[in-house]
């Protein structure tokens, strides 16, 4: 398998979702405002279950139990989930459009947090390649669909902020190309022959990043808007990790 094809391949499209995002806002603003909350049910569904069905038992083959909390997976996926925390705290970056939500008066700062988080999506996808090519997939996947999503809300919360929409435009571009550079620097990074013990390990990372953003971010918003279909969506969205993943 070319690894690096496949990384670059994936990662291209998880970046390409989010310029779609973009795309769907400067075309139909109000109608992928009022139906994006089914793709957030559905990707909500998919980053839960891949952290829990995929990406922790396979970081607990690679890296084992250690006596050593501080080594064990488990504790990785607990940074990963209080990393992400701690972001977002600290620069405010919730996927939600800006005039919903009282605590969000950003613009470039939440621009950049959004950046780093996409950076982050393409490490993910970078590591889990390196892994193997279902957790690659399966990974990928998730990614890019949340975002899809977060191309919505990233150029929305910019417009909402007073941001000139050519601006605001080349910001959105930007946070789509950092999930490519994120996973072309993991790539490069991981060719230094990486332990399972770290290769394991940061998939716990990932998965705790997951979860926070399945747990944090996605499930409030589906929350906010309470149709039928959000539960279902996540619900499906979830079997179909199951699906893929035994598939696979």
């Amino acid at each position: 398998m070319n690894t690096f094809g496949v990384t670059i391949f994936y990662s291209g499209l998880a970046g390409a979702a989010t310029i779609i995002g973009l795309l769907l806002v400067l075309w139909k603003y109000e109608w992928t405002k009022r139906n994006s909350i089914y793709l957030i049910s559905l990707a909500a569904g998919v980053l839960i279950t891949s952290a829990f069905f995929n990406l922790m038992p396979e970081a607990m083959e690679l890296a084992g139990e250690s006596e050593n909390i501080f080594y064990s997976p488990y504790f990785f996926a607990l940074l990963g989930f209080a990393v992400l925390y701690i972001l977002e705290q600290g620069i405010v970056i919730h996927t939600c459009a800006e005039k919903d939500c009282e605590a969000h008066s950003f613009g470039v700062i939440a621009a950049l947090g959004i950046g780093l988080h996409s950076v982050l999506d393409g490490v993910v996808i970078g590591v889990g390649f390196e892994v193997s090519f279902t957790v690659g997939l399966i990974t990928s996947l998730a990614v890019l669909l949340h975002e899809l999503p977060e191309g919505i809300f990233t150029l929305s919360i910019l417009l909402h902020a007073g941001m000139k929409l050519k601006k605001a435009v080349i910001y959105t571009v930007a946070v789509a190309l950092a999930t490519p550079i994120g996973a072309l620097a993991a790539y490069i990074l991981l060719r230094q022959n990486a332990s399972t013990l770290l290769l394991g390990n940061l998939l716990a990372l990932a998965a705790g990043s997951f979860i926070y953003i399945g747990a944090s971010d996605l499930i409030p918003q589906t929350h906010k808007i309470s149709r039928k279909a959000n539960a279902v969506l996540v619900v499906l969205g979830g079997l179909f990790i199951v699906l893929i993943t035994t598939a696979l």
